[in-house]
């Protein structure tokens, strides 16, 4: 850890002397002995730091290292915010003529003396007392060549091991599954045991059974954890039955969403999963939100994963807790082996020597039998050479004298922290901001690692790519869980066990890297010189953040929705040092101070979500900013500030009001004589940076959109046809586009002329809504189009889209909606839609027949049908798609109601085969 921010302080003074040349004067050979004096120290920190655990004198030293990187970095960069704000002014040369400026010059110098003599001091402790005698081996070489192995699955659920739970999972089904007695009110099945043992993984595997899922009408999975918000765990359980969408159930509040429930389950049967359920008083508020009427609950089932066996045993007296035990050896070698081979493809390298063997059942079974433990531990191993040298100084580098309890494997997941290559460990160490059971999005975690530092450039490829590698890497070791992958094949979310965040949050307070504000440990006085400061959920409040105890901050993230204003107000002012600021979904922020723009060193700040209606003027101050998310806001227009911010490589900004239909008219007028009156469209190719942009349709389209070649991501809506021309020939020549969503939300009558994507290589997602005059010709459709999604299409019955998309090669996932199909026939034809696994239907007004025809659909594994009220029954080739396990269907009450009624349904016997049948009329 100290290594990473040595390399990174150096990495910075570097381009402090390449870019800042003239405004060091006399301090410049001061800042070259720096930067020398630091290469040497840093060669010996990636063995020291290795050593720290089980060395106090080493402990020492590398934390003082770090003091001293964290320190020296500060000062920097309060001398560069004082050369960024007079550059502002524009007085640089009056400012570099000036008695302050050789003031601040000299004040720099002697700063930079002060970290030179403390260097001195380290260096000669470092002999004095033999830190220097450290040995080096093996291990200090890394593997770094690990991150030449891209690997890219295909699938998209979470890698499970299952590993000895045969048994459990047929005894925990069969109890569901029991059909209810007379005098029960409710049936809680509990699975109890301490953390790492593998609960949650018993339960999905039951979870996801096709005969279970058949069992009843719909099930929901709810992650429950020390920290949650019932309006929270409402919503997401009632996004599962019943298919609502985010927005939908963002508007009601927590007793609408009580009844909304409550009146769903009054008619259905339903399994609830209530994951890491911590205290009995949660199960009672759990259990009285989600089932409140005693006439509910005999129908439904429940299972509860929980660490402490009072809770278990308080769910239903009646039923005795699955107590969950440890592996045994065979089981525990098992698993090891599983997780050491998992990328092997040859048969031949899956297999060990003897002594090999030898050594890896020993490392098994050292574990203790704790699942987490062995999977971690053989993860670590699948990134070493396979030799009896390099598997015995794992055996020889950890305290084996495993603790008992809940610690048992802290051992372990340690030496697999301390074996990642320094690269990681800042990254790692990150996932600790998050709460319990958090479920992270990927793409805003990657840009949050850049935003802080923690990812070089590494030759051509973006920053962005190479922290996706990072990603992946950490979850090839088991550090982290991939809670669900794109149909790309990238991680879309992530997750990490409790027992890895414990560690990541033990490790990184050490080194004052994090502290969490709303945990009953934490006060604003024990906030001191901490880096990064993340707010959780906390009934009791929290004090004002003030700028006295942190002004050494760097990141501030917030998890609370409910955070007051008094709270984070004043983390405008004195935190010079700030580079995120994450306020998402904070509802009392309706308004920002002109200070913001005092904090020019900020990259990433995010204000999604929250009642901002304006920013004012000064944000165009904020020079460095790389992410600015002002998205679900209530600002009517795109602010002109942005055009300012020339580093930006993320940007998305959507108004609350683009829905209401009196805005429309008036951002149309507005936007209409915006045009007549502005010659100059505001250039948006100032941003040369960008990869992601996400904004309303106005004249910027014209302002050099053609010039942004570095853009991956690209959503407009709005008046398309305004800017027919430049759109165009813009998305024509950006060949880097991943992902375009073009959203022609105001017109109905407008049609798109379809451009052709032929040489759009790296497109995989296309989303249109707005007319089309004809279904494109296959060749203009991008080469390795994986999702399409289109709506409002208005395609005709004679256009008979299927017959063409049928034989895009790559699709994996395809939706119509809203009146994308005009016709009243659909024909799927055999041999078709090669790779497809998700078909969405939706609100398809004119559709009566749908016909799936033997051999189509090989590959389909959800098929949902939302608001396709005219559709009479569901095609008979059903039952051919064998590989169907989700099937989704909610309209207004129509003739399917009756059909797809299990048993006695007529259409029954066309989908009885598919695990999990849901349907929802109303």
């Amino acid at each position: 850890m100290a290594e990473r921010s040595v390399s990174f302080l150096i990495a910075k003074l570097g381009s402090l002397l390449l870019e800042e040349a003239n405004f060091l004067g006399g301090v410049k050979t001061q800042i070259l002995s720096l930067h020398d004096e630091l290469e040497w120290i840093n060669s010996f920190l990636r063995d020291a730091d290795e050593k720290r655990r089980s060395n106090r004198r080493v402990n020492l030293w590398v934390s003082q290292v770090k003091n001293l990187a964290f320190d020296a970095e500060d000062i920097i960069d309060l001398y560069m915010l004082q050369i960024v704000r007079q550059r502002q002014r524009n007085i640089v040369k009056r400012f570099m003529g000036s008695r302050k400026y050789l003031f601040t010059l000299h004040k720099f110098g002697n700063q930079v003396e002060d970290i030179k003599r403390r260097i001195g001091e380290i260096s000669a402790n470092r002999s004095k007392y033999g830190i220097e005698t450290l040995e080096t081996g093996e291990t200090s070489t890394r593997l770094d060549d690990c991150l030449g192995r891209k690997r890219r699955r295909d699938n998209m659920e979470e890698e499970v091991d299952v590993v000895g739970f045969e048994k459990d999972i047929e005894k925990l089904a069969t109890l569901l599954k029991q059909e209810e007695e007379s005098d029960r009110q409710l049936l809680v099945v509990s699975i109890v045991g301490m953390g790492g043992l593998g609960k949650t993984t018993l339960a999905k595997k039951v979870y996801d059974r096709s005969d279970v899922k058949n069992t009843f009408n719909s099930c929901a999975w709810i992650y429950v954890s020390q920290e949650y918000r019932i309006k929270d765990l409402l919503s997401g359980a009632i996004a599962q039955l019943m298919m609502r969408t985010k927005e939908e159930l963002e508007k009601k509040n927590e007793e609408d969403l009580k009844n909304l429930l409550s009146n769903y389950l009054k008619e259905r049967r339903c399994l609830l999963v209530f994951d890491d359920v911590w205290r009995k008083e949660d199960w009672d508020t759990l259990k009285l939100a989600f089932l409140p009427h005693r006439d509910e609950r005999k129908q439904q089932r429940v299972l509860v994963t929980t660490r402490i066996m009072e809770v278990a045993k308080h769910t239903d007296p009646l039923i005795a807790p699955y107590e969950l035990g440890l592996l045994g050896d065979k089981e525990s070698f098992e698993l090891f082996s599983k997780k050491v081979f998992q990328y092997q493809a040859r048969i031949e390298e899956r297999s060990y020597s003897k002594d090999l063997e030898d050594v890896g059942r020993k490392l098994a079974a050292r574990c203790g039998g704790l699942p987490l433990a062995i999977v971690v531990l053989g993860g670590l191993l699948s990134t070493k050479e396979r030799t009896l040298g390099v598997w015995n100084k794992v055996v020889e580098s950890v305290n084996w004298q495993l603790n008992e309890g809940p610690q048992q494997c802290m051992d372990v997941l340690a030496l697999s922290y301390t074996d990642l290559p320094y690269y990681l460990q800042s990254c790692f160490l990150y996932f600790g901001l998050y709460p319990e059971d958090y479920e992270i999005s990927s793409k805003k975690l990657i840009r949050l690692w850049v935003a802080e530092g923690f990812i070089l450039q590494r030759g051509e490829e973006t920053m962005e790519d190479t922290a996706e590698e990072y990603l992946e890497e950490l979850i090839d070791r088991s550090m982290i869980q991939a809670a669900s992958r794109r149909p790309v094949g990238g991680v879309e979310k992530c997750r990490i066990h409790d027992l890895l965040r414990d560690l990541a949050v033990s490790e990184a307070k050490k080194d004052k890297l994090l502290e969490i504000y709303g945990t009953s440990n934490c006060s604003a006085s024990s906030l001191s010189r901490f880096r990064r400061l993340a707010i959780h959920p906390n009934n009791n409040g929290m004090h004002p953040v003030s700028s006295s105890t942190l002004h050494h901050l760097h990141s501030f993230l917030c998890f609370s929705f409910d955070l007051q204003k008094n709270e984070w107000k004043g983390l405008y002012v004195g935190f010079n040092l700030l580079r995120v600021l994450d306020l998402e979904n904070v509802k009392s922020l309706d308004k920002l101070p002109k200070e913001i723009g005092g904090l020019v060193l900020l990259r990433y700040l995010n204000l999604r979500g929250t009642k901002l209606r304006r920013i004012p003027h000064s944000m165009g101050n904020l020079c460095n900013l790389q992410t600015l998310d002002l998205s679900d806001t209530y600002i009517r227009h795109i602010p002109k500030e942005i055009w300012r911010m020339q580093q930006l490589r993320h940007l998305s900004f959507s108004s609350r009001y683009l829905s209401s239909n009196l805005v429309e008219c008036i951002e149309k007028v507005v936007t209409k004589i915006g045009r007549s009156c502005c010659r100059r469209p505001p250039r948006v190719d100032n941003l040369k940076d960008l990869q992601t942009l996400h904004l309303p349709a106005s004249s910027w389209i014209e302002g050099g959109l053609n010039k942004l070649t570095n853009l991956r991501e690209l959503q407009i809506e709005g008046k398309l046809s305004l800017y027919t021309r430049a759109l165009t020939d813009s998305i024509d020549k950006l060949k880097k586009l991943k992902v375009l969503h073009l959203w022609g939300k105001y017109e109905i009558e407008y049609y798109w002329p379809f451009v052709s994507f032929s040489h759009h290589v790296d497109l995989y997602k296309l989303v249109l809504y707005g007319r089309l005059e004809k279904i494109p010709a296959l060749e203009d459709f991008p080469p390795y189009l994986i999702e399409l999604r289109l709506n409002r299409s208005h395609l005709k019955q004679d256009d008979q889209p299927m017959a063409t998309l049928k034989k895009l090669p790559n699709l994996k996932i395809l939706a119509l909606g809203w009146d994308a199909f005009e016709g009243k026939e659909m024909i799927c034809s055999g041999g078709g839609f090669a790779k497809l696994q998700n078909l969405n239907l939706h609100e398809l007004s004119n559709l009566e027949d749908l016909k799936v025809e033997q051999g189509a659909f090989p590959c389909l594994k959800v098929l949902s049908i939302h608001g396709c009220e005219n559709l009479k029954m569901l095609p008979d080739g059903l039952q051919h798609v064998t590989t169907l396990q989700e099937l989704n269907i909610r309209s207004i009450g129509n003739a399917l109601e009756a059909r797809v009624q299990k048993d006695t349904g007529e259409d029954w016997e066309k989908i009885k085969h598919i695990p999990s049948v849901t349907t929802f009329f109303y």
